[in-house]
C-alpha cells in the first residue's frame, strides 16, 4: 500500500512540476538612437540610469534627462534579466533592477502592470519632444493609460525626481558588472 502510494506520488510530481513557468520580466526593445545616442542601447541605458539615479540633483530641472533615465531604468530591468548577452550579471543585481523599476514607476505614477514597451516608448518620446522644444507633444506622451496622474504632474515629477534608493543601488551595481564582465566594453 505504502509503496503504491509512493509510486503514484513520484509519478505525479513531474506532471505537477511541468506547469511551473520560470519568471521572465516584461522586456522592452530600444532602437539605437531612442535614448538620444547612436551607441549600444544597453550600455547607454545603464550609463544614463546610473548617472541620473546616483544623485537626484543631476536631473533637477532637467526633465529630458530624467525621462530618458526613467525609460532606461525600465528597459534595463528587463533587458539585463532576459538577454543571454548579460547572463554574467548577478541574480541579485537583476532582482534589484526590477525593484528599481518599480520604484521609478511609483515615483512617476505608472501602474505596475504597464507594459515596459509602453513605458519606454512614452518616456523616450516625451524626452525627445522636450529636447526639440515641443512641450505639447511631451505632455501628450505623458498622458493616457501609461500614467495615473495628469501629464503636467508627471512632467513636474521629472523635473524634480526624488532620490530613489533602489534605482541608485541597482544601476550602480549593473554598471560595475557590465564593465567588469564584458571584455568588449573595456577596450
Amino acid at each position: 500500500m505504502f509503496r503504491t502510494a509512493l509510486l503514484a506520488t513520484v509519478c505525479l510530481l513531474p506532471a505537477a512540476c511541468g506547469n511551473i513557468q520560470p519568471f521572465v520580466p516584461d522586456t522592452a526593445r530600444l532602437t539605437t538612437a531612442q535614448l538620444g545616442s547612436g551607441l549600444d542601447p544597453d550600455v547607454t541605458a545603464v550609463n544614463q540610469a546610473n548617472w541620473a539615479f546616483g544623485d537626484s540633483s543631476r536631473t533637477y530641472g532637467r526633465p529630458i534627462e530624467a525621462a530618458r533615465a526613467a525609460a532606461s531604468m525600465d528597459y534595463i530591468a528587463g533587458q539585463l534579466y532576459t538577454s543571454p548577452r548579460w547572463s554574467s550579471i548577478s541574480p541579485l543585481t537583476k532582482e534589484q533592477l526590477l525593484q528599481g523599476r518599480i520604484e521609478v514607476r511609483q515615483a512617476l505614477g505608472i501602474p505596475p502592470d504597464t507594459r515596459s514597451q509602453a513605458v519606454v516608448d512614452h518616456l523616450t518620446a516625451a524626452g525627445n519632444a522636450l529636447a526639440a522644444g515641443n512641450q505639447a507633444a511631451a505632455l501628450a506622451e505623458l498622458s493616457g493609460p501609461t500614467f495615473t496622474t495628469p501629464p503636467e504632474q508627471v512632467l513636474a515629477r521629472l523635473s524634480n525626481m526624488p532620490y530613489l534608493r533602489m534605482a541608485n543601488i541597482s544601476t550602480s551595481h549593473a554598471e560595475g558588472e557590465l564593465f567588469n564582465n564584458d571584455s568588449d566594453l573595456r577596450r
